[in-house]
């Protein structure tokens, strides 16, 4: 979804900016004021650089969107644009935002007083990205307060199913769920009450039990099938989760001692 249509004005007087954002309410800042600045690669001079922009027609955020860089460090402000409560936001530091912003500020510097105006689709731009990395962080956060929503959890038992012939990591359903490793193991066991890898482990045990029951492939080769390259392993994994070891399992089942 794209959330800015396009710049209406810039290189404001801060001040003025708690009088507009009822009628632009997206607001981008690149400001310098030499204090803790991380921006090496640029002259030591101060900076302020603030652009009003127009809401895509369908997009009507709740609160006003001050966000942008201040010293390097990419947040929001409040409309008040008070440094000092400057909140700093890491989910809005990106490779592409820190390129945008770095020729930005080398192009408003290099040539003050030129007509910018080719810079303007890139100001937007950058102003539509930061708006997009806010709401996922926004989105994010719904997800850690209200746990993974079934949809998610079909995805990461699809991916799993998909690749359950080789190790899988954390790190990787982590990615399904677009979350942090951390928060993802957090709101996972809060979500299903397993742990990721409990979560991984009993999908491959099913999938082997299903094997030894419809295929006659060997104890071996199923184990290799669902990612276990150590059959001892994988035998002691069966037995610890079902009761009886995967060869005597497959002999019960056929005499019809035990049922699938």
């Amino acid at each position: 979804m794209k959330y800015v249509s396009h710049i209406h004005q810039g290189i404001l007087d801060r001040k003025s900016i708690k009088n507009l954002v009822h009628k632009y309410p997206i607001i981008l800042f690149i400001i310098k004021d030499g204090q803790k600045s991380k921006e090496a690669s640029v002259s030591g001079e101060k900076y302020q650089f603030i652009y009003t922009l127009h809401p895509m027609p369908n997009f009507k955020p709740n609160t006003p969107l001050v966000l942008g860089s201040y010293n390097g460090v990419f947040g929001s402000m409040t409309p008040e644009m008070e440094t000092e409560n400057f909140q700093p936001l890491p989910i809005l530091d990106s490779p592409l935002s820190n390129q945008l912003a770095l020729y930005l500020v080398q192009e408003l510097l290099l040539c003050p007083n030129e007509d910018k105006s080719y810079l303007e689709n890139m100001i937007a731009t950058m102003a539509d990205l930061l708006v997009k990395r806010y709401y996922l962080q926004k989105e994010i956060s719904c997800n850690l307060q209200m746990g993974l929503t079934p949809f998610i959890i079909q995805k990461i038992q699809h991916y799993v199913i998909k690749h359950i012939d080789r190790p899988i990591l954390t790190s990787e359903l982590a990615k399904v769920a677009r979350l942090s490793i951390h928060h993802f193991i957090r709101v996972f066991k809060k979500t299903t009450g397993e742990t990721p890898h409990q979560f991984i482990m009993r999908l491959k045990l099913e999938q082997a039990k299903k094997l030894l029951i419809s295929t006659e492939e060997s104890i071996i080769q199923i184990g290799m099938g669902v990612g276990c390259d150590n059959p001892s392993h994988f035998s002691q994994l069966f037995k610890t989760n079902f009761g009886v070891p995967p060869l005597k399992f497959r002999k019960a089942y056929q005499i019809g001692m035990l049922s699938a």
